[in-house]
């Protein structure tokens, strides 16, 4: 199941709204601003996947501001091809 739905989508929003020499921290900044219930979710989904795991397990999400960093790289990646 997918965190966030229409990522590429929101991503493009966000980065309209922001400098064209903007950092991850305004990246997440302006997202959480923009989003709040998405961004609620992606901290649940983190937080539930922490508390559900085996001892010894690997949690499979990273960190939420990491999320947000991570999905934002793999959407700039894709807007160069």
């Amino acid at each position: 199941m997918a965190v966030l739905h229409k990522k590429e989508e929101k991503i493009a929003v966000v980065l309209s709204k922001l400098p064209t020499d903007y950092t991850d921290k305004q990246f997440v900044e302006k997202f959480i601003e923009l989003y709040s219930k998405d961004w609620g979710k992606i901290k649940a989904n983190y937080i539930k996947q922490s508390q559900d795991k085996e001892p010894g397990t690997v949690i499979n999400m990273p960190k939420p501001e990491l999320y947000l960093k991570s999905i934002l790289t793999v959407y700039l990646e894709n807007a160069k091809k």
